[in-house]
Formats: structure tokens, sequence, C-alpha cells
């Protein structure tokens, strides 16, 4: 079991080349019809960025990427992490073939089975940006994991928001990290 943790814990993101996101989280709130949530805040040349995260999931991270922890559940994560792009990017027929590959060649060490389960151009908008994902399940020591990475592109640097767990936890925690993007505002 620890040796399945520590290879989790080890897998790195897509890339953490610096981009144009600063992920160093700052905390906030915001008040709605008199009831207060937590934000936390990043930034993106010099404009706030506002994200609420899963009720109690727990989070750490620094300039190029931050990660979000459930409680109470082992071996499951979701991060958000970027890349610089060379140029602008669509979300054409090559392109997504080439996130496909490129997220099933990146399970981690020893993983095996590896299966695409899904890829979908636009399963949401995030701040009115196309978004790409990809679903991967794969076998690593015995336990089944599933993992998703939502591509979105800004125009110089590509967004990856990534969640993986064990196969029995995925889609409820999938369906939590998912649905907190929608909350991400760019001020």
């Amino acid at each position: 079991m620890t040796r399945i943790l520590i290879a989790l814990l080890t897998v790195t993101p897509l890339s953490l080349i610096q981009g144009d996101v600063d992920f160093t989280p700052g905390l906030g709130e915001r008040t709605l019809e008199g009831i207060k949530f937590t934000e936390l805040y990043f930034h993106e040349n010099g404009r706030k960025v506002s994200y609420e995260q899963p009720r109690g999931w727990t989070y750490s991270g620094d300039s190029s990427h931050i990660r979000f922890v459930p409680p109470n559940v082992p071996q499951a994560f979701g991060e958000m992490a970027q890349a610089a792009l060379p140029a602008p990017q669509n979300f054409d027929e090559a392109t997504t073939k080439s996130l496909q590959e490129r997220v099933a060649h990146s399970t981690p060490p020893d993983s095996h089975d590896v299966t695409i389960v899904s890829a979908e151009k636009n399963p949401l908008m995030i701040n009115q940006h196309e978004t790409f994902e990809v679903t991967v399940a794969y076998q690593l020591y015995g336990e089944q994991y599933e993992w998703s990475v939502l591509f979105m592109n800004l125009p110089n640097t590509q967004l990856t928001f990534s969640f993986m767990s064990r196969k029995a936890d995925f889609d409820r925690l999938h369906q939590a990290f998912r649905g907190s993007l929608c909350s991400l505002q760019w001020r």
C-alpha cells in the first residue's frame, strides 16, 4: 500500500512549465444572499482569478500548480497546472488526438492496461473558454484507477485541470472537482 501511495504522489503533472497564472493561493470570501463562501485567489497578468474549491478539500501548491485533496479518501487528488503554448491552439482533430495520446502515455510508471475511457470537447466552458477532457483508466499495483485531464487554452498558456482516484471513488469525486471549475472567474 505504501508503494502505491508513493507512486501516486510522485506522478508529475503533465507539465509544470511556468505560465501566466500564478497559482499561489490567497484566501478570501464572498457573500451571496447572506451566506459566506470561502474563495481562493490566483493571479494572471495583474488580474485576479477566484475559485471555490469543493467543500472540505484541502489544498497545497505554488505558483506553477495547486493540488486539492478530498477528506478521508486515500489516493485521490485534483490538480490545476499550466504549460506555455508556443502559439495559440484550437482543439481541432489533430490536437485532440495528440492530447489523448499525451494523457495515455503520462500514467504513472508501472501502470498497465491503460485505456482511454472518454474524450470530449467542451464538457464545460470555463470563463467562456473551450475545453477538452480526456479520461483514462489503468491498473497500478493491483488497484484500478481513473484519471481525467481537462485542457483549457489561453492565448499563450494551456491550463490543465486533472483529477485522479481509485475507480471506486472516481465518479463522485470527479463530479465534485469538475463542478468546482465552473466557479473560476477572471476579474
